[in-house]
């Protein structure tokens, strides 16, 4: 295999043949010169002008594994002087990888006292270099006792940490090795590459390794050469070998947050396993998905399962096999500490930034995990019975967002009645935090019980999901239902209480958009309609946003009446259905029939207004009384339709007069007349519904189109 990969390399390396068979040569004869002559003294200064010059052909060119074995049998006879090895030391530059026979040569001479301790330390350093090209590192690693031997070498002895720190598996772990390595600590003091090679120890069997071991701020073994390790990369590259830029270190999962971690002070355990085996598979060991997923069930879980709150393979562990031993150890830690920081301390700024801390850990938990695990349950219908609803207001409002379902009513009593007290206090934006929450909620639980809202699956008597195996007694849909109820019911407060407030309508559009989804795409046949409070102040609010996204919702649950009507007639009585119908009618009589508030038409209501009111409407718009809330005068959309024609007018050649009036019938036909734009009103409307659908408007669009047959043959007129 290597002398196909060799052969590759000479075809692909870009040296004339003739050139590279002189440099060979050249290499070659010097290597023997020096070899032959490396003991006579009367050539003495020509083997040291040999060994300049082969230097410089070596840093440029490598050498191959023949040479590479025939310098290193040079430097093993100790004939030269040691400032002369040293250089050939330094251009011991592989082409390609690295046979185990010259490792095993370089390791079979440690302690040889022929040759200098210096350049042995040397030698070691090389073998750091060149370990990511070493052929077999499975023959290797059976030197491994051997290596352990000469660690009582000061000299060697950082080296030959190093070289273990590469090669130690959990089988190398011995009682006996971590004693001499707490005895050369106790001798020679806390060196850095003796900590760090007892750390790994210590993260392979916590339990063995009983002495605190000081963490080292910066990286314990580095490149022992920089230089020489690019000079080598170097003459990898040239003979077309790919190798890393940066120094070889060792591929572990042991990363840095193994040490004990700090959140403001509130103590994460790391992730130790202190009972594992020799043949168990601990956490520590899995280094990434895949290795995860071939031994999750071998691996043994750490002794401080408080660790899931920032280990991600510990959490896919608990995600994927939740048993209830695993989840009442995390929950025990959880609940001491939550109730240590909420209720056994002084409420000061920094027992408040802990909790936050902690809250914020539990919310990325939560939300990979995509369940709230029981004891977070239990810790926030406390919390929120006293909650000022400002105190780490993110926090709590997304793990509230991942409650677990139970009966509404004692969801109710838990969470929305308290919840509902702050909601009279506090801001607007507040309110609209909260609805959006509620969102998020009921999201959560579409997802929690997708398709088994049909009518044979109402009455779920046991709804398990992965922690502890949650039951549920009742109705699910009841809890659905009541749910969307409380929402409309919040949603109508939050309006009237902040006038309309254009992030309180977003929000509780993007509720009633989801609810709308729920009964659209999910099995679900118990429609729960808005109420006519938010449809009416939608439809006369002054933001198109708002009248067009109430048209796309009412458009929405139109079409799931019509999914299914007969079912629909069933479960809903005949004045709930054409209660929403009259949502239809009202808005359609007043946006393009120009009969608003009519109430003489099948199913409209006229926007429940008395006729009183409508009448005195009708003496103040006079003559416009017809249009005056049409798509074309409704201050939601008046500017644009003005902008609209303005557009139209611009890109219409030779226009006599323009139109200063708002667009209605008589006033596009008199412009027409005048020498204006040419455009009926019926045409001027289409055009000017895909101008809001093209600005985004797209519920004001379908919802008319959808909704109304003459509109429909309007836009398919050739």
């Amino acid at each position: 295999m290597l002398d196909a990969s060799r052969e590759k390399n000479e075809r692909e390396i870009q040296i004339p043949h003739s050139e590279r068979t002189n440099v060979e040569m050249l290499i070659n004869e010097k290597i023997q010169y020096i070899a032959q002559n490396a003991s006579v003294k009367d050539v003495k200064k020509n083997v040291k002008n040999q060994i300049v010059e082969l230097v410089k052909l070596v840093s440029e060119n490598g050498l191959e594994v023949s040479q590479l074995a025939a310098v290193l049998n040079i430097l093993f006879v100790g004939k030269l002087e040691c400032v002369d090895i040293k250089r050939l030391v330094k251009i011991l530059l592989p082409r390609a990888n690295v046979p185990n026979f010259l490792i095993i040569k370089v390791l079979s001479n440690l302690g040889n006292k022929g040759l200098n301790y210096n350049v042995q330390a040397l030698l070691l350093r090389w073998i750091i270099i060149v370990y990511n090209v070493i052929e077999d590192h499975s023959q290797l690693i059976k030197f491994y006792g051997v290596i352990f031997h000469y660690m009582e070498y000061d000299t060697l002895r950082p080296f030959l940490c190093h070289i273990l720190y590469l090669m130690t598996r959990r089988e190398h772990v011995k009682p006996y090795r971590i004693r001499k390595l707490i005895d050369l600590r106790t001798r020679f003091g806390p060196e850095p590459h003796l900590l760090g090679l007892l750390t790994l120890y210590k993260d392979f069997f916590p339990n063995l390794v009983t002495i605190r071991i000081p963490p080292i701020k910066n990286a314990t073994f580095k490149c022992p050469d920089v230089e020489w390790f690019q000079l080598f990369n170097q003459i990898q590259r040239k003979w077309n070998y790919n190798i890393m830029n940066n120094p070889i270190t060792r591929s572990s999962s042991f990363k840095p947050t193994a040490k004990r971690r700090k959140l403001d002070h509130v103590e994460i355990p790391k992730a130790c396993t202190f009972n594992a085996t020799r043949n168990s598979i601990t956490l520590e060991e899995i280094m990434n998905i895949e290795s995860l997923a071939s031994s999750i069930d071998k691996i043994d879980l750490p002794s401080q399962l408080a660790s899931v709150l920032e280990n991600r393979m510990l959490q896919h562990i608990v995600v994927c096999n939740p048993e209830k031993v695993t989840i009442a150890r995390i929950s025990y830690w959880l609940e001491q500490c939550l109730m240590e920081l909420v209720y056994w301390n002084d409420n000061t700024a920094e027992t408040k930034a802990r909790l936050n801390s902690l809250l914020m850990k539990l919310v990325a938990l939560t939300e990979f995990m995509k369940e709230l695990l029981p004891v977070i349950q239990e810790f926030l219908v406390k919390y929120i019975q006293t909650w000022d609803g400002i105190e780490h207001q993110e926090a709590i409002f997304k793990l509230l967002s991942f409650l677990r379902p139970e009966p509404f009513e004692q969801l109710s009593e838990k969470f929305f009645t308290p919840l509902q007290n702050l909601h009279e206090k506090l801001s607007s934006s507040w309110k609209a935090r909260l609805i959006r929450c509620y969102t998020d909620l009921f999201t959560h639980w579409i997802l929690f019980q997708e398709n088994n809202f049909g009518e044979n699956n109402n009455e779920i008597e046991k709804s398990e999901n992965s922690f502890l195996n949650l039951s549920i007694k009742g109705d699910y849909s009841r809890t659905i239902q009541g749910f969307i109820h409380h929402v409309n019911q919040v949603s109508i407060i939050s309006l009237e209480s902040t006038n309309d407030d254009l992030e309180v309508q977003h929000a509780i559009f993007s509720a009633f958009e989801a609810i709308a989804n729920l009964q659209m795409n999910y099995n679900w046949n118990r429609v729960v309609i808005p109420s006519s409070s938010i449809v009416y102040r939608a439809f006369f609010s002054s933001s198109g946003m708002s009248l067009s996204r109430i048209c796309g919702i009412i458009l929405q649950y139109k079409e799931a009446f019509d999914k299914n009507p007969q079912q629909n007639v069933s479960l809903h009585c005949r004045s709930y259905i054409n209660y929403f119908n009259s949502f239809v009618m009202d808005i359609c009589n007043c946006l393009w029939r120009n009969r608003p508030f009519n109430k003489t038409d099948k199913n409209s209501k006229g926007f429940q207004l008395d006729d009183d009111i409508i009448r005195k409407l009708q003496e103040t718009c006079n003559e416009d009384w017809t249009s005056c809330y049409s798509l074309t005068h409704l201050p939601s959309f008046a500017a644009l339709s003005k902008s609209c024609i303005q557009d139209l007018e611009e890109s219409t050649p030779n226009i006599k007069r323009r139109l200063t009036l708002p667009a209605t019938q008589f006033s596009l036909k008199d412009i027409s007349t005048a020498g204006g734009l040419q455009i009926s009103f019926n045409d001027y409307r289409v055009h000017f519904l895909n101008v809001l659908y093209k600005l985004g408007f797209v519920g004001i669009h379908d919802f008319l189109y959808q909704s109304l047959t003459s509109l429909s043959k309007l836009k398919n007129k050739p």
